[in-house]
């Protein structure tokens, strides 16, 4: 027996269980249109036993994909970054409660939410950047009008960016409402990266440490992930050439400085199972309590409303510190009922998942934005009926 996200116990699902399941998904998966690979992994949360496998070509050389191919973690790499947060927190160097303004550099202090002529910049707080609550419009799809998004220049061409260059888009553009209530019951929440590349900013000011020093010093070397990296710079152990991520018939793989602005991980599998398992059973931090902030509250999101929000978590996702939850409704899993998943995903259809009634951890990547919905989908459908 083991201990799950919730604190309760659960036994450990047999891989005669759920392995044929994932290599259904596997194979299913990769018959998708402009699906040029898929790789899958999973886990018990003891980790008494791993599996994981792949399908297709990881680059377009023509290299096959392998179990142990790196590949791009996109937002789920905000779990790392909300841990490293947190472990700032643990060392006394980050209140979350602390208007954000006490961590950022001068140019950086206001001017960020003005809303109705009210700059409410100092009303943000680190608990507000973590759980979505802020309101402000996202860095990098959200435009003025007869402009390009962010996202759209880097399509177009290599882009190196700083945080400070993306928040003059910020500021010109209007927050979708004001910092939110987080005492009460229900909080208003957004998606929007904006949130995530303050939180990088306020840990390199606060840690006095680059991004890339702190995951290191914080996360790999302690946890042993040894095959997790920033783009620009080693990983502690040897690794493969990475998979190609896709939009579309467009590979991401040749834009290295916008991906290096990005501040998103690469990993294998294997790594990422071995970072999920000490996420959910606490030990990525001092006091497990500090890991259980990131599910003790959920706020579920908005349907979305606009072309900027439509490519982002909304409705039925739900989102705690840095961590989703998605319990799929019996009308979009056609009757069924699905066991309800914690983790993230990332546009690049890449997940980490934890499903606390099996206590099961499952990542996996299709490596393709066309399809970042396929977590939210094939993942949960995989799982029905698995009983302890």
């Amino acid at each position: 027996m083991v201990a799950d996200a919730s604190g309760e116990a659960g036994a450990v699902v047999e891989p005669d269980d759920v392995v044929p399941r994932l290599e259904h998904l596997l194979h299913k998966v990769s018959l998708h249109r402009k699906v040029r690979h898929v790789v899958l992994g999973v886990a018990p949360i003891d980790g008494s036993w791993e599996w994981s496998d792949a399908a297709g070509e990881a680059n377009p050389d023509g290299t096959p994909m392998a179990p142990d191919t790196p590949w791009f973690l996109a937002s789920v790499t905000k779990l790392y970054i909300a841990s490293v947060v947190l472990r700032l927190h643990e060392q006394g160097l980050i209140d979350l409660d602390e208007p954000i303004p006490a961590y950022l550099p001068d140019g950086l202090k206001t001017g960020l939410h003005v809303r109705d002529g009210v700059d409410r910049t100092a009303q943000i707080t680190v608990n507000h950047l973590l759980a979505h609550a802020t309101g402000l419009p996202d860095c990098l799809v959200e435009h003025r009008e007869g402009e390009q998004g962010l996202v759209d220049e880097i399509e177009a061409g290599d882009l190196a960016f700083t945080f400070e260059q993306a928040v003059e888009r910020i500021r010109s553009l209007t927050p979708h409402f004001p910092p939110a209530d987080l005492t009460g019951g229900r909080s208003k929440v957004r998606y929007s990266d904006t949130n995530y590349q303050l939180l990088m900013v306020i840990a390199e000011q606060a840690g006095g440490r680059s991004m890339s020093e702190l995951h290191r010093a914080l996360l790999f070397e302690p946890l042993g992930l040894r095959h997790t990296w920033f783009p620009g710079t080693p990983p502690l152990g040897q690794v493969g050439r990475p998979a190609t991520s896709w939009l579309g018939d467009w590979p991401l793989h040749n834009r290295p400085m916008a991906l290096r602005s990005l501040g998103d991980l690469f990993s294998t599998t294997g790594d990422v199972l071995k970072f999920g398992r000490s996420l959910f059973t606490g030990r990525v931090f001092a006091d497990r309590i500090t890991g259980q902030l990131m599910y003790r509250r959920f706020n579920r999101f908005g349907f979305p409303r606009s072309v900027a929000s439509i490519a982002s978590p909304a409705w039925p996702i739900e989102y705690g510190l840095g961590m989703m939850r998605f319990a799929p409704s019996r009308p979009m899993a056609m009757g069924r009922r699905l066991p309800s998943l914690l983790g993230h995903t990332g546009s690049t259809a890449s997940w980490l998942w934890y499903s606390p009634p099996l206590g099961l951890l499952l990542a996996g990547t299709a490596d393709q934005a066309t399809k970042a919905a396929l977590p939210f989908r094939a993942v949960p459908m995989a799982l029905h009926g698995l009983h302890h």
